[in-house]
């Protein structure tokens, strides 16, 4: 049982559920001149969201202009067209962007003049109608209505965090998802150290590794790169040029002496998921059953049976409970480290936790975010 003041944080939390948060925030930006820095896919997804609601930016910064396809105009950060605007524009920093990353952003269009720059964490989005634009980023469907429902399970949940920083942290996370203002958020750890966690009290061990959501083994290279040492590699990434191209980097190391790249997606059960294609950001593929791209996925336990981990880690665009179901098997017999992303669906915050207390009661838990929103939180469990 924790502390009198930490349970006081925890029914003032499941009070502040049953009130209306104050309306403000976006408001002050309407009356000036509005230009979006990123014309990826969210840059995208935000222009139309502002239009939606009767806000229409001038148009997008970006460092491939030339290449860049929208129907707004899309300048060059050094841009002559732009320099009219530098005084009395808002930037919008409209892309998910580290710590490190977001300061040099900041620093380069200081330095051609522009004065009122934001990121997509500074702003509260109450004034407008962006649950569509915020629910590009957060894939599940849960609705924050329901959390006075779940005050059981966010309780047990709470309980299983050892530090006040970590029930500090689910609290702010789920009072900013409730209020629908992502400026809640607490200030994320550095993106680069994501799996690495240095952080966490217990020594991290990667030598039989679990990748689940492999991607184009950037996390393979991130714990290589840190010096740690890796002996058997197991990859779940459903697209398969980008297995091949983990595959090419395998053949380079010399200490990885067993390796499995697997064109597959983690899940409880053999089946065949759509899902829908994203142009950019391929990592943030989602499951989707209208999608025309498809999935093929199986469970840990059938594929890499007596692999015997060390660590697992999956982020895997909200498939996270399904898959650790299929991996009850290797759980139980090895109690592998757990590397696991809560943050594709707000329940994931309690229910992810303590699925992985019943599948293994001797796991400490620490939960870590490593970007702006709660995006890049992630649950270790270390037996």
């Amino acid at each position: 049982m924790k502390s009198p003041a930490d349970l006081h944080k925890l029914e003032q939390f499941f009070t502040s559920l049953h009130e209306t948060p104050a309306r403000h925030g976006f408001s002050a930006f309407q009356a000036q001149p509005l230009l979006l820095y990123g014309a990826g896919n969210l840059g995208k997804k935000l222009y139309a969201c502002l239009v939606g609601n009767g806000i229409e930016p001038h148009g997008f910064i970006d460092r491939n202009a030339a290449r860049c396809s929208t129907s707004a105009p899309v300048y060059a950060p050094d841009a002559p067209e732009l320099a009219p605007h530098c005084k009395d524009s808002v930037v919008i920093l409209a892309g998910l962007f580290g710590r490190m990353q977001d300061r040099a952003i900041r620093r380069s269009l200081a330095g051609i003049g522009f004065r009122h720059i934001y990121a997509l964490h500074e702003i509260d989005w109450q004034a407008i109608k962006s649950r569509s634009f915020l629910s590009h980023m957060f894939i599940g469907s849960y609705d924050p209505i329901n959390l006075p429902r779940d005050a059981e399970k966010i309780r047990a949940a709470y309980e299983l965090f050892s530090t006040e920083e970590e029930r500090d942290f689910l609290l702010a996370a789920l009072s900013g998802y409730h209020a629908h203002d992502v400026t809640r958020f607490p200030q994320p750890l550095p993106i680069e150290g994501q799996y690495l966690a240095a952080d966490v009290p217990e020594e991290m061990d990667y030598r039989r590794l679990i990748d689940c959501g492999a991607y184009d083994g950037d996390t393979l290279r991130s714990i290589l790169g840190s010096g740690r040492e890796i002996e058997a590699y197991a990859a779940l990434e459903p697209q398969g040029d980008l297995c091949a191209g983990i595959q090419t980097y395998i053949v380079a190391q010399q200490g990885i002496h067993e390796a499995h790249i697997l064109p597959l997606g983690a899940s409880d059960c053999y089946e065949q998921l759509h899902f829908m294609e994203v142009s950019d950001g391929r990592s943030a593929a989602k499951a989707d059953p209208t999608g025309t791209a498809v999935l093929p996925c199986a469970p840990l336990d059938a594929v890499l049976r007596g692999f015997a981990p060390t660590m697992i880690k999956m982020d895997i665009e909200g498939m996270e409970p399904r898959a650790l179901r299929g991996a009850r098997e290797l759980v139980q017999a090895y109690h592998p480290q757990l590397a696991i992303c809560v943050y594709h669906d707000i329940s994931h915050l309690w229910e992810i936790p303590l699925q992985i207390r019943e599948l293994y009661e001797g796991y400490r838990l620490y939960i870590r975010n490593y970007q702006f929103m709660g995006l890049e939180t992630v649950v270790y469990a270390v037996p």
